[in-house]
């Protein structure tokens, strides 16, 4: 499958995982009582991505807010691209986009950087 899609709403994560572009986007809220089973398709999809993943691939978040199971599979899911950056056979890049009044978010996305060795960009922006 070259391209997953799943539409947002208030409580699930807009997801799109495109395998031709090597982009894969996650935005919204997470709030799904049980983590697991939402984002079983998604780890699966990234399974199969990284047998095979393109040149460079770019991890793109715009959370607004969501919860500690979330958090706890995106850390596993982003560890996974910690190993394709180590070998060198793609780029990595994880995107980090959070308000600009949002501390928080900020200090989750430097958490995350802090911990995932792969290029972090934080990046601010106005709502």
């Amino acid at each position: 499958m070259d391209v997953l899609s799943i539409k947002g709403t208030s409580q699930y994560p807009e997801v799109l995982l495109d395998r031709i572009k090597g982009r894969l986007e996650f935005s919204g809220n997470s709030l799904p009582e049980d983590a697991k089973n939402f984002f079983e398709p998604i780890i699966i999809w990234i399974d199969n991505y990284l047998q095979s993943p393109s040149e460079k691939t770019i991890i793109s978040f715009r959370m607004n807010y969501y919860n500690t199971p979330t958090s706890r599979i995106l850390f596993k899911l982003l560890k996974k691209f910690e190993d394709i950056h180590k070998i060198g056979n793609t780029e990595v890049v994880i995107e980090w986009n959070y308000p600009d009044d949002d501390i928080d978010m900020k200090d989750a996305g430097n958490d995350y950087s802090a911990n995932i060795k792969v290029p972090f960009e934080l990046k601010s922006y106005s709502e």
